[in-house]
């Protein structure tokens, strides 16, 4: 039995905005990560013959050894920007046949091209599918000890539960002595050792937030620091939570709280919070962005008070009075302000008088337009909508 094995899959990854082109994926992440901080690492994915050696060479480190499985195609992952919704191609995708692993610890991922079937005596499992993942026994995998990472809606499709008490409660007799992990945007990581909540880990404060392969970094530095380290599972999700923010910065995975950082600001949320998000709704592109922010914050688990949602259009008598009823109840505002639009400055005004922290994006700045949100000390102005709206859900419920 080799010591450590990680399976998952070598993806190509491409965004529009931050422009970012890299094969990589969620084992060539997480492998990739393990063996830099000094662990020698098998890596087990699917792989086209043709792309073989490339790959070697692109995810490569010396602690790595590569396990390709031959695959027909090698598929990528596009994003508009860090929190969109990815569309992968070829859309169609030819099953390879089940990889197969013994080793004594091994993180698995979900893979697209085919199944892992894992024989270990302590696994982390991530099956990285909101829409369908599937249970680690069913296809005959077997661990010892069983560390499920799942977030907020995996853990309710995979335990077929309407609420995280229930589902809990069926993964305790599903998957008994088992760990389950829940990652809760920003409330943080909820920890379960056989069915009974152990704690809650906080996620931490990155300057700037890339979003795109923090769940891989999570596992990788949970499963190293659980599993090769002697952590408490406790322990080891905080040091997890430190590497994600340390990478969402930098796009280096780590899995080291020595390369993560111990200064690191944790956020504890103290409210439920509400956003109010100001911007332009004139255009199709206009309407695009704020449909893509009410998305994201509120899959953040954040309120948001949209007054191209919840208002509408109108005259001034029927729209003024109910947006700043709304700007009254916010605890931060989420501004467009790209073309300076004069309702978005009134709103970033008004909050402002109001002591109520404003984020504003603004990707085709011109300077002198920033002249009054720049000087004043509770506007936060970021070019990246990623790091925006991480940043205004931290602000909201902070």
């Amino acid at each position: 039995m080799s010591s450590f094995a990680v399976v998952g899959g070598l993806y190509g990854e491409r965004c529009i905005h931050p422009n970012v082109d890299e094969l990589y994926g969620s084992g060539g992440r997480a492998a990739v990560a393990i063996a830099r901080a000094g662990h020698n690492v098998d890596w087990h994915y699917y792989c086209p013959t043709s792309l073989s050696a490339e790959a070697e060479q692109i995810v490569a480190w010396p602690r790595l050894t590569h396990k390709p499985y031959f695959s027909t195609q090698q598929i990528t992952f596009e994003y508009h920007h860090p929190l969109s919704r990815p569309v992968f191609y070829p859309g169609e995708i030819d099953a390879a046949p089940s990889i197969e692993v013994k080793a004594a610890q091994v993180l698995r991922f979900g893979l697209m091209e085919g199944d892992a079937v894992i024989d270990a005596e302590t696994c982390v499992y991530d099956p990285q599918s909101t829409n369908d993942p599937r249970p680690f026994h069913e296809n005959g995998s077997r661990a010892g000890v069983l560390a499920l990472v799942l977030n907020s809606a995996e853990v309710l499709k995979y335990a077929s539960a309407t609420d995280e008490a229930s589902a809990i409660a069926h993964l305790r007799q599903s998957h008994p002595g088992s760990i389950v992990l829940v990652k809760a945007g920003a409330e943080g990581c909820r920890v379960y050792e056989d069915g009974i909540l152990s704690g809650t880990v906080p996620p931490y404060w990155s300057e700037r937030v890339y979003k795109i392969g923090t769940g891989d970094v999570f596992s990788a530095a949970f499963a190293r620091n659980w599993m090769l380290e002697g952590q408490t599972c406790l322990e080891a999700a905080d040091i997890a939570s430190r590497c994600v923010a340390r990478y969402a910065e930098s796009r280096t995975p780590t899995v080291s709280l020595e390369e993560a950082g111990t200064d690191r600001k944790p956020i504890v949320q103290t409210r439920d919070g509400l956003v109010y998000l100001a911007g332009p709704i004139f255009t199709m592109s206009e309407i695009w962005m704020i449909d893509q922010v009410t998305e994201a914050l509120e899959g953040l688990g954040v309120p948001v008070f949209s007054p191209y949602r919840d208002v509408g259009f109108g005259t001034a008598e029927k729209v003024v009075s109910r947006d700043i009823a709304g700007l009254e109840r916010a605890t931060a505002v989420f501004a467009c302000i790209d073309g300076t639009d004069p309702g978005t400055m009134f709103e970033i005004g008004y909050a402002v008088k109001k002591g109520i922290p404003v984020i504003c994006l603004s990707q085709n700045p011109k300077q002198s337009d920033l002249t009054m949100m720049l000087g004043s000390a509770n506007c936060h102005i970021h070019d990246d909508l990623s790091t925006a709206v991480y940043h205004t859900a931290w602000w909201a419920r902070t």
